[in-house]
């Protein structure tokens, strides 16, 4: 029984502080109301035979038990549909019964006290009919301030959870749209090596070894706790990728790259450029040398920028594996939020894409 006490108290040791904390708030109220009216009837009702000190504790004691019975066993269950309304009932009537007869016990010996201690002209004593009413409207600012604690815990609880809800489902958006994203430009890729390798073109070994390094980016673990890439590492696989495509056909392709790295430290979501480019390859025409494929990247201080554009080829233009470039505007937002403009939009014969990215505000 000892040890199902300690436990108890360490399990709850928090709330039952709390809810001590708020006795003695209440305790020290009605003290002050009562000593602003009438201080000698006050300093007589409170501090009675056994001490001022003592009649704290034992409201205290009383009043912890009272509102952690209300809410934490029976206001919350209910709300909760954990028990059933007649279980409910049979706490909490036992337990206002229990107050009442301790409660009006108390003020019989306190009554018994006073009349004869005090004189008869000097006392200011309630009916026991004054008492009992007294005591019932006592009981119910109680159940009204155990419920009040048990909505404020509720939303509380129902706050913690949906932040964590919300974490785990930003995570889980974020991890399918990593795996629907990432293979698009494997697929192009191995398509491209197996031509190669059919036709037995001596360049087929710098190919696979080009491709086995974008593979090896865009499948290993990140070690990142934020899931980032520098933005050094996005910019190499990325010029691997414009390679492969040049060499797919035959260095014919028109591409202007430019490019003003003033911040290396800068960091990026992985494959997001390399996504942005291999679109271009699939949808744009880049055999047009009066309009080239146009890749502009910058970085500065806290900042970066990345611009694309590419003449009109046939078909749709979405990313390469069908999901579209809502996808990648989705999940810039879940990462970066208001910090990051993303603009995808058609230019008479052009696609034009602009990424901006603030690290701080």
């Amino acid at each position: 029984m000892f040890k199902k006490i300690l436990h108890f108290l360490s399990v709850n040791n928090r709330r039952l502080i709390l809810l001590a904390l708020f006795s003695l708030l209440i305790y020290s109220s009605f003290f002050f109301l009562s000593y602003v009216v009438n201080p000698g009837q006050a300093t007589q009702n409170f501090t009675s035979k056994v001490g001022f000190p003592f009649n704290i504790l034992v409201f205290i004691i009383e009043s912890v038990a009272t509102y952690y019975i209300l809410i934490f066993e029976v206001i919350l269950p209910a709300m909760h549909k954990e028990r059933r309304f007649s279980k409910v009932v049979l706490i909490a009537v036992p337990l206002f019964l229990a107050k009442f007869i301790l409660n009006y016990g108390w003020f019989l010996v306190e009554r018994t006290y006073l009349e004869r201690t005090t004189p008869a002209s000097s006392t200011n004593e309630l009916s026991e009919s004054s008492i009992s009413w007294l005591l019932i409207i006592t009981y119910l600012l109680d159940l009204v301030i155990s419920f009040s604690a048990a909505l404020l815990v509720e939303w509380v609880h129902k706050g913690r959870e949906r932040i964590i809800l919300e974490k785990q489902k930003t995570e889980a958006e974020l991890n399918a749209l990593k795996h629907q994203i990432n293979p698009h430009f494997l697929f192009n890729s191995l398509s491209f090596i197996y031509g190669k390798v059919i036709k037995l073109d001596k360049d087929t070994a710098d190919s696979v070894l080009m491709l086995a390094n974008i593979m090896r980016y865009a499948l290993s673990k990140n070690d990142s706790v934020d899931g980032m890439v520098n933005i050094m590492d996005e910019l190499e696989h990325m010029k691997n990728v414009i390679e492969i495509n040049q060499r797919r056909h035959n260095n014919d392709l028109n591409i202007s790259y430019e490019e003003q790295i003033d911040d290396q430290s800068i960091s990026i979501l992985p494959l997001v450029l390399i996504t942005l480019v291999e679109n271009a390859f699939k949808h744009g025409d880049l055999h047009d040398p009066a309009h080239p494929l146009f890749i502009k990247v910058t970085t500065g201080v806290n900042e970066l920028s990345f611009d694309i554009r590419n003449k009109k080829g046939k078909g749709i233009k979405e990313l390469s594996n069908g999901v579209g470039l809502q996808n990648i505007t989705q999940q810039l937002s879940l990462t970066y939020g208001n910090r990051c403009t993303f603009l995808a939009e058609e230019k008479g014969i052009h696609f034009n894409v602009s990424l901006k990215i603030i690290y701080s505000l």
